[in-house]
């Protein structure tokens, strides 16, 4: 007997879903009208610019363009960390939504993917900036920003499954999620590039799925090199492992997101 994929009207009217989400969340925070995309640019630079220019033009911090390797690490982190946050309330914002519609719910964490990955693309302009400012040359290796950010996008969409649950099983613990995501960032070369750092630091770090993820961001931009394997197999493989635990959970806590939602038991 053969195992038939999911149809193809089922394949729209989930991508259909989905982009209606994002698109919900696009103008809750940038409003409507063309000034949001005017909005959408200048956030990165609110968030991240600000810091990134002081780093680059004010502070003296010593090694080869400090400003552009921090962007390599700081943006990519951004994405992972803010859908992280829009994850933890993705299914109590959406209370009206699962009480009124029969939508497919294993959406929900994806759609604060795609909502923060539409903010990533604006933050991706900020280490190109950081290139200019140092005078750093573009090379081929720039291509490999392609596999660089679609690891990024399936990370950052590996912890939303979690955070989801969390959000829906323990709110109280929302806060303790953040900070153990924001401590990652602390646990990788987000600072300081990885081949900077001696002794037992720098045979550990690896084991964090970040470290390998900022180093092909580096790769790709700063050094102008392919990065080596374990960068982009060591969150690749956090990824695929974070999504095979915490999808079946979800998938499991669908039926009930309506009435959880509502206080029901």
């Amino acid at each position: 007997m053969s195992v038939r994929g999911p149809r193809p009207h089922t394949l729209r009217r989930s991508r259909d879903v989905l982009l209606a989400l994002a698109g919900s969340d696009f103008r809750v925070r940038y409003g409507r009208g063309p000034l949001r995309i005017v909005k959408w640019l200048l956030d990165p630079v609110a968030a991240l610019g600000v810091y990134l220019l002081l780093v680059a033009l004010v502070l003296d911090r010593p090694g080869r363009a400090p400003g552009l390797s921090i962007a390599c690490a700081v943006v990519p982190f951004q994405l992972v960390m803010m859908t992280a946050v829009n994850a933890l309330r993705c299914i109590e914002s959406r209370r009206t939504i699962l009480l009124n519609l029969a939508i497919p719910r294993g959406l929900l964490p994806l759609a604060s993917t795609v909502t923060e990955s539409v903010a990533f693309a604006a933050a991706l302009t900020m280490p190109f900036v950081m290139m200019i400012v140092y005078g750093v040359p573009l090379t081929l290796s720039v291509l490999w920003l392609v596999p660089a950010i679609a690891i990024t996008v399936m990370l950052a969409a590996a912890i939303a499954y979690p955070a989801a649950l969390l959000g829906l099983w323990l709110p109280e613990l929302s806060a303790f999620f953040v900070s153990v995501v924001r401590a990652l960032f602390f646990l990788a070369p987000g600072l300081v590039a990885y081949d900077t750092i001696s002794g037992e630091g720098h045979r550990l770090l690896p084991i964090n799925p970040l470290t390998g993820l900022f180093e092909t961001y580096r790769a790709a931009l700063y050094y102008g090199r392919a990065p080596a394997a374990w960068e982009l197999l060591v969150p690749l493989g956090a990824a695929a492992a974070i999504l095979a635990v915490s999808v079946p959970l979800f998938r499991r806590e669908q039926p009930h997101l309506a009435k959880i939602v509502t206080g029901g038991r």
